[in-house]
């Protein structure tokens, strides 16, 4: 089995909490439970954190550019193994050479171009999973761009999509006028992204997806209570047939208090 974690963050590249954790530690966690016959792969931005922490170690795999809307940006695909997994990383420094990974104005931007970056390096390094495994809002594009403008290409065709939320607090809202011109979905899809008279795209993977996930089955249970939602109830109770929460494990190794 084949699997790309897509994701804005993950140990000990670039990290801001639970999420990087996650991305950190689950993919070779997975390969360990998989074994010999899984290719499991991660991708995140090239950070500067990244360069500064594994320059010597990290090796340019691709260079190509990235069609976004009516922009075409240049994209680097670094790459480094760890614990049998190999990460990608999405160069851009123009988006991602910046002391913060997330919070400023041009965030919707900045990971729109990721998520395109993402598909288009399936092609580049010839590496086409089974499984697309995206998480949170910064990387739901990545499921909206492959079931509405990938989807009729052979090679990406039997992909299927798993989307986790991490934290429903953040969804990735933004204003309907720049739908196409940002974003580049076309109005026919506005659907797919629209509620609450504004784009959600938290909504827009949760609709694409295959089946979507929490961190807990707690989670899972309260994401669908107003409550805990943050508005976004109505959509998850729509589709919870393909909800499942799972729990969070913990790297014992990366957190040992011994060392």
């Amino acid at each position: 089995m084949k699997i790309l974690y897509v994701a804005s963050e993950a140990v000990p590249f670039a990290s801001s909490g639970g999420l990087g954790d996650v991305i950190g530690s689950l993919p070779a966690a997975v390969s360990r439970r998989l074994g010999s016959d899984s290719d499991v792969r991660a991708v995140i931005p090239l950070y500067p954190s990244v360069r500064e922490k594994f320059g010597d170690q990290i090796v340019l795999e691709k260079e190509f550019y990235v069609p976004l809307s009516w922009r075409r940006q240049y994209c680097g695909i670094w790459s480094i193994v760890k614990d049998n997994v190999k990460f990608y990383f999405v160069d851009n420094e123009y988006y991602f050479k910046r002391n913060l990974l997330y919070g400023s104005f041009d965030d919707g931007e900045r990971f729109a171009f990721f998520c395109r970056a993402v598909l288009e390096m399936m092609g580049a390094v010839d590496f086409y999973p089974d499984i697309l495994h995206a998480n949170d809002w910064q990387s739901a594009l990545s499921v909206i761009y492959l079931k509405r403008k990938y989807a009729g290409i052979r090679e990406y065709s039997e992909i299927k999509t798993l989307y986790t939320i991490h934290n429903i607090e953040y969804q990735g809202k933004y204003s309907l006028d720049i739908l196409e011109d940002l974003f580049g979905i076309s109005n026919r899809y506005r659907y797919l992204v629209e509620y609450d008279r504004c784009i959600n795209l938290m909504k827009g993977a949760i609709e694409c997806s295959e089946r979507f996930s929490t961190v807990s089955p707690t989670y899972a249970g309260e994401i669908k209570d107003p409550y805990y939602a943050h508005g976004l109830d109505p959509i998850i109770r729509r589709n919870e047939f393909k909800l499942c929460g799972i729990l969070n494990g913990i790297d014992v190794d990366y957190y040992n208090p011994k060392t």
